[in-house]
């Protein structure tokens, strides 16, 4: 009986352990890009908000409405003006929020396969590295 209870509880242990490993991905909210031609290409932006007490890191993205999906920032070039430049991830730290705004972090999407109007919404897969894959609905918006 003893053995049993012993048996039991290593076993309660380790699911504990395992579920706590196994992490969830970062929520992204108020994800928007604006309104682009077919054919062209379009930045999308969101907020990343990672509640968990383990940091996390977007590596990826994709969706049906382009032919890639690149991780993208704004940094200044050797002439001082600014270029959009690849990226190979974007950390998302243990309770906190990461913000991709225009001019600065952002997904980038290339050869859009329809076009983007305003009021239209479109599916984006971000894959993280601990918390795996995760959908979010896109709104597409005017530009100001």
């Amino acid at each position: 009986m003893r053995r049993n209870l012993i048996l039991i509880l290593v076993l309660v242990s380790v699911v504990a352990v395992l579920s706590g490993c196994a992490g969830t991905s970062p929520a992204a909210r108020d994800a928007f890009s604006y309104a682009c031609a077919a054919g062209g290409d379009c930045g999308v932006f969101m907020t990343l908000t990672n509640s968990s007490s383990q940091g996390d890191t977007l590596v990826a993205a994709q969706t049906t409405v382009a032919a890639r999906a690149e991780l993208h920032t704004v940094a200044m070039d050797m002439q001082g003006g600014m270029k959009m430049q690849h990226i190979e991830n974007i950390p998302v730290p243990a309770s906190s929020s990461v913000e991709l705004k225009p001019g600065s972090l952002h997904v980038m999407l290339f050869g859009l396969s329809k076009e983007l109007k305003t009021g239209d919404t479109f599916p984006l897969t971000l894959r993280y590295e601990k918390g795996g894959e995760k959908t979010v609905q896109v709104q597409v918006r005017t530009k100001n």
